[in-house]
């Protein structure tokens, strides 16, 4: 072997054909040990050099004391996506009551708790938000050297839903409100989960408009928190489908007007309108609810009164219902949106996470659904999937 070669062993080479993957995996495997190797190395001697160069300054945690002497290392192991790294920590005893210690954990980072690196958590995180628990589980262990457990890609997304506050900054926005049902709880119909969003336009993307969302509340369960969340916030214009009461959420509350189109096929044909008529009458109320002007809400009175006339009491009694909130964005051209196409997006991803043909708990779902729009809307993940190798 000449100077500077490196050896290999000869089975990658025993095989023609597959030499550039047996290299890869070998020299990979080679370079992983070394990785670890030098991993706790480095973390040694900065132990040694920190614990030196504060001699004196350290106290004992239960007496106080600066007596202390080192007492060796206590083992420790740590999960990336590297494979598991083994490393020791400095011990300290105190000679006056007998305490044994680590003094240099804050400053590593190594609580008691801790056994994966945050890049790792991050990985973790970020696929078990998209996919089931399981599936993030195996893709994260073909993929990399190491990976939580389905539990445990569940505890630390929980955890992480722990510390994520929504948007408060709805001041001059438009609020968008809607819901949906979730397999979640004990209702076999499911739960209902509610989502509010602001949107506001935003600048082009490669020639065409875009959205800017922000994630103002999430909740899996009974709607009473969406209100409370509502009446605590400045809200000024709110858009929804008139699934809820929520007049006094706003200062200002806009029906959706696709929803009431839409909506209206329900009521006439609970009513014993045929189909063909129906897509008439639907055609009419579109052409009413997007006229601007103020003959708009008189249309609109005069089309009520003509359903009333005919027979048809519960599409009237629809109409007259949502007809206080129709023209809501006439009377104040703040709104950015007056229906809630931008949130439909959203629903149909909150959809196809919760769709995963079992039933989860309503907490459960609720936290995965937080931490996936958090990323969506507010912000990044804190260290991009590709942050490391």
């Amino acid at each position: 072997m000449l100077p500077g070669e490196f050896p290999l062993p000869e089975w990658i080479f025993a095989c023609p054909g597959a030499v550039v993957n047996r290299l890869f995996v070998h020299l990979g495997a080679v370079y992983d040990r070394g990785f670890a190797r030098d991993y706790g190395q480095v973390l040694r001697d900065f132990q040694i050099r920190w614990c030196l160069g504060r001699r004196g300054q350290l106290h004992c945690p239960r007496c106080g004391s600066t007596a202390l002497i080192r007492k060796g290392w206590r083992p420790r192991v740590l999960r990336s996506s590297r494979g598991r790294l083994p490393l020791q920590v400095q011990q300290m005893r105190c000679k006056s009551c007998g305490r044994t210690f680590r003094p240099v954990n804050e400053v590593l980072g190594l609580s008691f708790q801790r056994r994966f690196l945050d890049e790792l958590v991050e990985k973790a995180i970020g696929l078990g938000i998209q996919m089931p628990f399981g599936r993030a589980s195996w893709a994260l262990r073909t993929l990399l050297a190491d990976a939580p457990s389905p539990e445990g890609v569940r505890r630390q997304i929980a955890a992480r839903a722990a510390t994520i506050a929504p948007c408060d900054e709805v001041a001059g926005t438009t609020v968008l409100v809607d819901d949906t049902r979730v397999k979640a709880g004990k209702n076999p119909r499911g739960a209902a989960a509610h989502l509010a969003i602001t949107a506001v336009p935003g600048p082009e993307v490669a020639g065409r408009p875009s959205i800017l969302k922000r994630l103002v509340h999430l909740h899996v369960g009974d709607s009473e928190a969406l209100r409370q969340r509502l009446l605590g916030l400045p809200v000024e214009r709110l858009v929804h489908d008139g699934g809820m009461n929520l007049e006094a959420c706003a200062s200002n509350v806009q029906r959706c007007r696709w929803h009431l189109v839409h909506q209206l096929n329900h009521y006439l044909w609970q009513d014993g309108m045929k189909v063909e008529q129906r897509r008439h009458y639907q055609k009419r109320l579109k052409r009413l609810l997007w006229r601007q002007g103020p003959r708009a809400p008189e249309g609109l009175e005069a089309f009520i009164q003509e359903l009333q006339r005919d027979g048809f009491r519960r599409s009237a009694e629809h109409l007259q219902n949502a007809q206080p909130e129709t023209f809501t964005w006439q009377a104040d051209k703040g709104f950015a949106f007056t229906t809630t196409a931008p949130l439909e997006r959203e629903m149909r991803e909150l959809n196809r996470r919760a769709d995963v043909g079992a039933r989860w708990s309503e907490r459960g779902i609720e936290n995965v659904l937080t931490v996936l729009f958090h990323y969506r809307l507010n912000e990044k993940p804190i260290m991009p999937l590709r942050a490391y190798p």
